[in-house]
């Protein structure tokens, strides 16, 4: 007698509140890109330095300090992580800003920005963004939301 499994035996075996959670958190998932693609989220950033720079809230920053530490072990330019201090004349006021890069040397001189408060920003993305991890935290949880109103108890499938 054969007792091979097929695949579609394989995915019959799996529990209806399985695929509603995989499809709620794959769902959620496409809705945060369409999101994200068409400028809905994240996108604070671009919009201040955009009106900065329409209201002419423009200032040149000069180099006074770099510094770089490599990221890894094999001492490549590639893997250096550059932090300089820029000097900046705003309103009579000399002030500093710190820059981080990587991979490449910061400029002698940068543009900097500065809002209706007189805090000074660069148009550099960040170096790590700590909010695009909740792109990829809420679809896990969206799926969790829907095992558990649906009374699955994932712990019986990972058994």
């Amino acid at each position: 007698m054969n007792e091979e499994l097929t695949i579609m035996d394989a995915f019959k075996s799996i529990p209806p509140e399985i695929w509603c959670g995989t499809f709620a958190g794959v769902a959620v998932f496409a809705f945060e890109v369409f999101l994200v693609a068409k400028g809905i989220i994240f996108t604070g950033r671009n919009k201040r330095v955009e009106k900065a720079r329409a209201a002419g809230r423009c200032i040149r920053g000069k180099q006074v300090k770099c510094r770089y530490r490599d990221s890894k072990s094999d001492h490549k330019t590639c893997n250096r992580r550059y932090v300089a201090q820029y000097e900046y004349t705003l309103n009579g006021k000399t002030g500093t800003k710190q820059v981080t890069s990587t991979g490449c040397k910061p400029g002698y001189t940068i543009w900097l920005y500065y809002d209706e408060r007189g805090r000074v920003f660069t148009d550099d993305p960040p170096i790590t963004d700590l909010l695009m991890i909740v792109l990829y935290i809420i679809p896990v949880l969206a799926a969790g939301l829907v095992f558990h109103l649906l009374g699955y108890d994932v712990r019986e499938f990972v058994h």
